[in-house]
Parts: C-alpha cells; structure tokens; sequence
C-alpha cells in the first residue's frame, strides 16, 4: 500500500503553466511613457459601456479618454482596431510573487512543547509580505497574462503568518512594486506541528488571548508616552506590536477560512472581539451571507471549483481505449441505489458551490475573488461557470475589480478606467467573456506588454498523433512540497498505453484506464488505493509538440494542475 502523503503526490500530479500565447520578451521598452491607444471599445467600469474611444496615457497614469484624442508628438500609438478595453483585474487573496520555500520543514524538537516559541507556534505577524516579494517571481507575469494589475499578497505559514500588502504586477525592483504596506493581517486556523497551539480549538484561543494582550500592550504603551513619569516603561513586544493595528479599526484581519466550520468559528472570533474581518478564499460562502450584511465583514471568494461527476468522464477515443472493460464495470456499479444517491448529493453539492456566487449577488453582497487555490489558466473558465449558475457579468466584472479595490482600500487610484487613476488597462480581441477571446495587451501603470495570440489548430480526423508517444516528465507541488515523476505514453497493439511514475515510489506505476485522444486532448484516469475499492481520478491534459497542460479532478478533493514536458521518444531517443 502507497504511503498516504505518497498518495497525495499522485492525486495532484501535476503543475501548470497558463496561459494561451507567448510575451514577446525581445520587446525593448521605449523611451517615451506617452501612450494612445487608438479606436478601442471602451468598458470604464463593470457596468458601463463608453463605446468606441480613445485612451491616453502618460506617466503611468490614465491621462485622458474620450470619443478621439490627437496623438502627442511623442506618444506610441497602439491601433486597437475595435478591441475591447477593461481595467485590469484585482486579486484580492494570494501569493503572487512571493517564492515557496524550499525543502520540506522539520517537526520542532522542543523540550516544552506547551511553551513554545511564538515562531515555532506559528505565529510571526510581525513578518512583511513586502519584505518577501520577488519582482521576477513567474507568477507576475503569469498573472499579467490573464489580466491583472494589482494583487494583495500574504506569507505563507501557519496560524499567523505575518502581514500581506497590495503590489502593481510591474517594476523591476521589489521595494517598487509596493502600494500599500502592512495594510492586513493573516490569520488561519493551522494549528502549529507537535506544539501548542496544534488543535482548532487551541488556535481560537490563543488567537484570543493574542489580541486582547495586544488591546492592553496599546494602553500601557499610549499610557506610557502621554505621561512618562512615575511610569514604568513598557517592555517592547514584536508579537504584539505587530497586531495592535488589527486592534484599532485600521488594519483588516484576513481569516483564511474555506469551509463553512471555518467560517462560523471565524464570525464568532469577530464577533468576541470585533476587529474587521475580512474572510478569504471562500469555498461555502452561504454560511457568512446573514452575519456580512450586519457589516464589518467582507467576502473573498475563491476561484477553485468543483468539477462533477459528468465532467471528469472520459469516454473511448477514436483508436480504442485500454481498461474499456474496467470502464463498462464502473457504468454497471453506477446502477446501485447507494451508489447512485451519493453521485446526486455530490452532484447537488457542485451545483450549489458553483452558484454561491450568485446568490450572493441575490442578496445584494459585494465580494472579490482570490487566486490562492488556483492556477492561472483556470481562472476564466471557473468565472464563466459562475456565470452559467447565475452570476451576472457585471458583478463578475464588478468582484475583479471594483469590490476588490474597495476591500483593499486603492478604490481611488484602481479598479476603473477613469482620468486620473492608475493605467491597468488590458485589451481584449472580443468581449472578455467570450470563449474565444485573447488578451493581446497589458498595461500596468503605463507598462505595456504585447502578447501573441496563437492560431487555434484545426480539428483533426480522430487519428492519434504519434508524436505524445514517449516519455513525458511532470513536476506536482503540494503546500510547499514539489515533486517529479514520469509520464509513458505507448502504442500496445494498436491502443494507447500510459503509466503514470512517481520518482518516490518508481516500483508502484499507476496504470491509466478510460483513455482517449481528440483534438490534442489526451484524456484518462488512474486508480489510486486510498481504499480498498482505490479512488478514480480524471485527468485531461492539452498536448502540444514537447508539452502538455491541463488539470486533475481530485473529486472532492478540488481539482489540481499540469505541467509536463517531453523527455524521450518512442525509441527511448531524447527529444
């Protein structure tokens, strides 16, 4: 039997690389920072429309727009030939740009494990996002590619990780992508490893015991500069010092909180001590919908979905598939009453996750969207889902944008193609909610990136292109962990063959069943032993000529991302 931290390895297999074209890194920046964007259909905000316009922009601000703008001497003119405009997208939760640690880290050896360190325990809220960001982190970029501007990113770690801050997704030095410093406080339920705080219940209540030393560190230290004499001095707490402002009404506590447990625990934490909260990366939304209507809580929503059942199907493909036999078992076994009760809750479940979107829009809820839980390349898709279930476009629209600015507090400089703001604008070949529309420029804070849009291929026969045949290697990360492995892709009588190799476990290979291949779509599943009866996990990989991207339906487990490049071909030569 695999090892369970083994078996996750292999339920996620995979890391992706997003997006649908190239930035063309051989652009030179010009001297000039005067730029027009000529003849482009203009969406100011998520709800207007300007029309066929004209955009200025100069010193990385939006300087002027209007029906038509006479180009300045010294502006470069981008001919938008009737493109769409929008501002660029806000993530309102994430870690865009801050680099995961390396190695996997140690268990504590403490000889008190009820008085640990606060660093130990988890709790380092004195740590600064701006401090661990990296201007040539590939996830800015990444992050460019699909539209966004702005991003609030927080440090990775456990009960309180430390403070987030806002940054532009430009600039070539770190210290210059900052906007707003120390302006929120991460808090999780992530009980510390082996030591005290480790259980839910322990975190709440040193959470408590936390913030209300924090209240009495202020007194004694406002208590102390008001009237020095006869006063002793307080001593200097980093810890404390460092949450004093969630205490006063300025910094925001951010609560990582997903599940509805969470989120409950979360709204009676709030209400105990009555800081602003703001609950991120939201996945059960309708737990917090009656308390954030009272105020003083605001809604992060995250961009994972679910996928159903129907969805993760592969059916044969066009050559025959390996493991049809096995296939035709799983259809019979669907015919059981239980079996079939639980496949219509879990499709009921889906449904309702998909649509909390929309009811809170129904209830008249701002929110925002987080990118923490996913990858870039499936964001569009998990916002058309939402609007499938209900979601208007204009308060999709309005969540990467607008809420995201007033959440973050640069509603004044972001979130809007006005005069005067910032100049995060990015242009789209159709409507942006389009299927089939491509981002061909980004802008942010006058910074221009041109991307190239790749030609969708024809269809193909159904013929199996035997150039995925071979040796494919895959890199997956969990938390903080990465790791590796082999992907073989084979001709066996006529019908694909694929074995799926962890690095850490290479005797043990996964062999896929349910294969199919269409359109350089390359779909399968795998069998993992978590149980006796193993748990079927889908993938559906995008093959282009030396790569692969796509996703994993992990079940309830959420879905995962792939990355995969080509080792060897069918002759065991390098590629």
């Amino acid at each position: 039997m695999i090892r369970f931290n083994r078996i996750c390895v292999l339920l996620l297999l995979f890391w992706s690389i997003s997006g649908t074209g190239q930035t063309d890194y051989n652009n030179v920046p010009d001297v000039t920072d005067v730029i027009l964007i000529n003849d482009v259909h203009i969406y100011p905000n998520p709800v207007d429309s300007f029309g066929i316009g004209d955009i200025l922009i100069e010193g990385g601000l939006i300087k002027k727009v209007a029906k038509e703008i006479e180009a300045p001497s010294n502006a470069k003119v981008i001919e938008a030939d009737s493109a769409h405009a929008y501002a660029c997208f806000i993530d309102a939760f994430g870690s865009v740009g801050i680099p995961k640690p390396e190695g996997r880290p140690e268990r504590p050896n403490v000889r008190f494990p009820g008085f640990p360190s606060t660093k130990t325990a988890g709790i380092t809220p004195e740590v600064k996002a701006s401090e661990l960001v990296k201007s040539d982190e590939k996830s800015i970029g990444s992050m460019r590619k699909i539209g966004y501007g702005i991003a609030h990113v927080v440090p990775r770690g456990r009960m309180l990780p430390g403070q987030g801050c806002v940054i532009s997704l430009t600039g070539d030095e770190s210290e210059g992508m900052i906007l707003r410093n120390e302006s929120s406080l991460l808090f999780q339920f992530a009980g510390a490893r082996g030591v005290y705080p480790s259980t839910v219940i322990a975190v709440m209540s040193k959470w408590r015991e936390l913030y209300k030393n924090a209240e009495l560190y202020k007194k004694n230290m406002d208590r102390y500069s008001a009237d020095q004499a006869g006063v002793p001095r307080p001593k200097y707490d980093e810890v404390l010092s460092a949450i004093v402002p969630a205490t006063q009404d300025g910094m925001p506590v951010f609560h990582n909180a997903s599940k509805s447990k969470d989120i409950y625990r979360s709204l009676e934490l709030q209400k105990d001590l009555g800081y602003h909260m703001v609950l991120a990366d939201v996945q059960q939304a309708d737990a917090a919908i009656g308390t954030a209507k009272e105020g003083n809580v605001d809604i992060i929503l995250s961009l994972d979905l679910p996928k159903s059942d129907a969805s993760k199907k592969g059916g044969k493909g066009e050559r025959g598939s390996k493991g049809s036999d096995k296939g035709e078992k799983a259809e019979e076994q669907e015919e059981d009453p239980q079996l079939k009760a639980l496949k219509e809750r879990k499709e009921k479940a889906v449904k309702e996750y998909v649509g909390q979107a929309f009811r809170l829009e129904e209830a008249g809820l701002d929110f925002a969207f987080s990118s923490m839980s996913i990858s870039t390349k499936d964001h569009k898709s998990a916002i058309n889902k939402m609007i499938e279930s209900g979601l208007s476009k204009e308060a999709a629209m309005s969540a990467l944008t607008v809420n995201a600015a007033k959440i973050l507090g640069i509603e004044k400089i972001a979130g809007t193609i006005e005069e005067g703001k910032m100049a995060n604008i990015f242009i789209c070949t159709e409507e942006y909610f389009n299927e089939k529309s491509d981002i061909k420029y980004s802008f942010v804070e006058g910074d221009m990136m041109e991307y190239e849009i790749k030609k969708k291929d024809a269809p193909k026969s159904g013929n199996i292109d035997e150039s995925i045949y071979g040796e494919w290697s895959y890199t997956v990360t969990i938390g903080e962990d990465d790791n590796t492995g082999v992907l073989k892709i084979s001709d066996a009588d006529g019908e694909m063959s694929i074995e799926v190799i962890d690095d850490d476990d290479p005797e043990n290979p996964l062999e896929a069943q349910n294969i199919s291949y269409n359109d350089s779509v390359l779909k399968f599943t795998v069998v993992v032993p978590m149980t006796p009866e193993g748990v079927e996990v889908s993938l559906t990989l995008e093959m282009a000529q030396d790569e692969f991207t796509g996703d994993v339906n992990l079940g309830p487990m959420g879905t995962a991302d792939i990355e995969g490049t080509k080792r060897t071909s069918p002759e065991n030569k390098r590629s």
